[in-house]
């Protein structure tokens, strides 16, 4: 019975592996992904199916979104009063509220600030806000440092010294066994 159990164990184990291994693979695409585009495409803002994840840099849209926030963005094909959008102005990347349209022009206005942003063209618009999640932003722009880059590189290379490790016991184990 206790053997039974063991390969139990084992095989959620293995499953475990296997879906951390997908996960580790697709997380290196996407930034693969990003990378590429930013830097060889000097792309913006890059966009997956249509999506992209930003962090929130100032405090002009609160108490709805905060620096550090990660916001999720979705292109559309029009815009409506109220909606948040994330857009182009004066060379920077811009996320405010839409207070007014007329036709294809759109008058956007930061919750937090006092007066409207200069009205932009639908072609600014890079896509509407569909979700956050609070303040891990802040740790994403950590890893977008040296120092971020190079702790990720020695917890990831200490995490596979540890599994390498682990599957070796568990391997010696078996052999004992056996």
């Amino acid at each position: 019975m206790a053997k039974v159990k063991k390969e139990e164990k084992t095989v959620f184990h293995k499953v475990l592996e296997v879906l951390s291994s997908i996960f580790a693979v697709i997380v290196i695409c996407a930034s693969v992904f990003t990378l590429v585009f930013r830097v060889i495409f000097k792309v913006e803002v890059v966009k997956m199916f249509g999506y992209s994840g930003l962090v929130i840099l100032t405090g002009s849209m609160e108490p709805v979104y905060h620096p550090g926030d990660v916001i999720f963005i979705h292109e559309q094909k029009d815009y409506e009063v109220k909606d948040v959008i994330t857009f182009h102005q004066r060379g920077m990347i811009v996320t405010h509220r839409i207070k007014e349209k007329s036709g294809d022009t759109f008058t956007t206005q930061g919750d937090a600030n006092n007066s409207a942003d200069e009205p932009i063209k639908l072609a600014d618009i890079e896509g509407k806000v569909v979700g956050s999640v609070a303040s891990i932003g802040k740790f994403i722009l950590f890893l977008q440092t040296p120092a971020g880059i190079i702790a990720l590189l020695v917890v990831l290379v200490s995490l596979e010294v540890f599994f390498a490790a682990k599957r070796k016991s568990v391997e010696e184990w078996k052999n004992t066994i056996n």
